[in-house]
């Protein structure tokens, strides 16, 4: 019925993160759906729906350098393919529905219903129960979740949704409500008759429960056209928010300064822009949720949520960008929370050696080790804390953690908290080389540390943490060797075997957990460091100079087995059936080993946080 609609809403992506990026051109201004969100919205996503557009120019551009240069083009197939055996979308609908931008715009009043849903949940000795749900959405009250369509072609666009609302309408046996609303022209398709249940009993009690709010896809159904736009929502009151809006008698998110300023640090040419207004969620929300976030986020204030974000997703000639950034509330104590750039990062990857697969290093805020005490006391006490529902929605009181810590402590001879996490610094390096695997063993080289505001002290914690793991009755043995001046544990398993043993202690003024050689490599200086690396180097190049943490993946050393094995896999194939060995086409320089690396960076701007990275796609010249 929809179907083809909501595969174009799907395949253009809902978000992923990003930040703004030297040499790209920031917003001055929101996407053209924003002029019919109304204000209050608390998430707003918008993507890109014009084939001929620089992004998707570009995108095309970048697929064909992997060997895919028809993807999109395939997709549309499929989709007119679908469209053809049901006889109800055709070629001249696509092109109607593309050419311009699609928007899922999020309300307070879904924010208040996703907060009802789960609350009852959380009162609720049993799950998904019919007679738990509040019907907070029946009747005329509205969702709170609106789309908003700006078609290539209105006219053609708005027919061809007058057709799907005539079909839905049928399917339920009902009438199309037809309506105006100042010069918009509405249709309304009522709620359809409940349907027999069948299926698993869960299923049946989800399906109860959903219905119970209105959500079971029997719900009615709106859709208005008002100036260019076409609007989708649940209830009438959904989509009247937005013919408000256009008609210019509410507020428009087009408008709205916090908006505005968050887009203002992303990229102007996106495939997809996402708006999320944390202060505008956290009023929707009644105290008891409220309280509910702040005991998950223990010592951090609930008021730093009081924030705006965006992300975005962009095509650009080295690759795709991912940004994100978070305009933070400058009522709450901005340190905890944050970290300030640091040039020093940069340095981090002479330490770690050439042709490593994995690197990541950076500085991490105050924040950063709230509640680790408490699960890994947890973990220690055998504590179950996945298997049943209560457990996964019980929050512990400050008194339930202290007791669980303590229990722990006895145990291990040493406070997780004081001992341990109160004893880690902020400046940490991880990295890694690609694994290989062979018939009978494994062997990885990997490393991570984090600096310690007492080695003395952390040492002695490394101790009592092996002669834990000694005294349990287990095929884990534990053994000591030196790692310069330093003493490090190596724990193994008889029953692994080929395996790579794990190493952990302090080494200097950093704990650090390694296998294989990477303590040792982090400990030596390497011949040739990843900092010289070409490839890492114009990776870096690519994303913002000034950051407190920095992340890279060197994909090709995972992709160029991979396609070794493909290619010989096809090879044998062929040889067993030659009228089956038919090549794959590959454009000249389309080939998935152009994908190479993925280089990320966290970077911190006054009360701006931030997130930049980037899929690197070599040109294959």
């Amino acid at each position: 019925m929809w179907r083809s609609l909501t595969a174009v809403a799907l395949v253009t992506g809902f978000g992923a993160p990003l930040v703004s990026v030297a040499g790209i051109a920031a917003q001055e201004s929101l996407p053209g759906t924003a002029a019919a969100a109304p204000e209050n919205a608390v998430l707003f996503h918008v993507a890109d729906l014009d084939r001929d557009s620089a992004q998707w120019q570009q995108s095309e551009e970048l697929l064909t350098r992997v060997g895919v240069p028809d993807a999109l083009d395939l997709w549309e197939a499929a989709i007119l393919a679908e469209g053809e055996a049901s006889g109800d979308f055709s070629q001249a609908d696509l092109d109607a529905l593309l050419g311009g931008e699609m928007a899922v715009v999020v309300l307070p009043a879904a924010v208040e219903l996703i907060a009802t849903m789960t609350m009852e949940g959380l009162d609720s000795d049993t799950s998904f129960r019919a007679e738990d749900a509040t019907p907070t959405a029946a009747g005329d009250a509205p969702f709170g979740v609106v789309g908003i369509l700006l078609p290539g072609d209105f006219d053609a666009a708005w027919e061809y949704v007058e057709g799907q609302v005539a079909d839905l309408a049928a399917s339920r046996d009902v009438a199309v409500a037809e309506s105006t609303y100042g010069e918009a022209e509405v249709l309304m398709v009522p709620a359809g008759a409940e349907t027999d249940q069948s299926g698993m009993d869960a299923e049946i009690a989800m399906d109860e429960w959903m219905g119970g709010h209105a959500m079971d896809g029997s719900g009615g159904f709106v859709t208005a056209a008002a100036d260019g736009f076409i609007l989708v929502g649940g209830t009438e009151a959904d989509v009247m928010g937005s013919l408000d809006v256009i008609a210019g008698t509410a507020g428009s998110l087009a408008d709205s300064a916090a908006a505005r300023a968050v887009a203002a640090e992303l990229p102007a040419d996106a495939l997809s822009f996402t708006y999320i207004d944390g202060g505008g969620i956290l009023g929707a929300l009644d105290p008891e949720a409220i309280a509910m976030l702040q005991s998950l986020l223990m010592e951090v204030p609930v008021e730093a949520l009081n924030s705006q974000a965006g992300i975005a997703i962009s095509a650009d000639a080295p690759g795709f960008r991912f940004d994100t950034v978070t305009i933070l509330n400058d009522a709450v104590d901005l340190a905890a929370i944050t970290v300030a750039n640091d040039p020093t990062v940069a340095a981090a990857a002479e330490r770690a050696p050439a042709g490593t697969f994995l690197f990541q290093a950076g500085r991490i805020p105050e924040s950063s080790f709230q509640g680790l005490p408490f699960a890994l006391a947890q973990a220690v006490n055998g504590d179950d804390i996945s298997g049943g529902e209560q457990a996964t929605m019980m929050f512990p009181t400050e008194e339930e953690m202290a007791a669980e810590i303590a229990t722990a402590a006895a145990t291990l001879e040493f406070n997780p908290e004081t001992d341990l996490f109160d004893l880690l610094g902020d400046e940490f390096i991880a990295f890694s080389s690609f694994p290989s695997i062979g018939f009978e063993d494994f062997g990885v080289d990997a490393v991570a540390a984090i600096t310690t505001t007492d080695p003395d002290a952390l040492a002695e914690t490394a101790r009592k943490t092996a002669a834990w793991i000694d005294r349990a009755e287990s095929s884990v043995d534990i053994a000591t060797r030196s790692a310069g001046e330093e003493t490090v544990y190596v724990v193994t398993d008889s029953e692994m075997e080929g395996a790579p043993g794990v190493e952990f202690g302090v080494v200097g003024d950093q704990a650090v957990i390694g296998i294989g050689g990477g303590v040792d490599q982090l400990v030596t200086t390497p011949a040739d460091a990843l900092a010289a690396d070409s490839q890492f180097q114009t990776v870096m190049g690519l994303l913002p100079a000034e950051y407190y943490q920095i992340g890279y993946v060197d994909i090709g050393q995972a992709i160029d087995p991979l396609l070794m094995v493909i290619g010989a896999m096809g090879m044998m194939d062929g040889a067993e059936d030659p009228d089956a060995a038919v090549a794959t086409p590959v454009t000249a320089s389309g080939d998935p080993g152009n994908i190479r690396a993925l280089g990320a960076i966290a970077y911190q701007q006054d009360n701006v946080m931030g997130a930049s990275a980037i899929l690197y796609i070599a040109d294959g010249g």
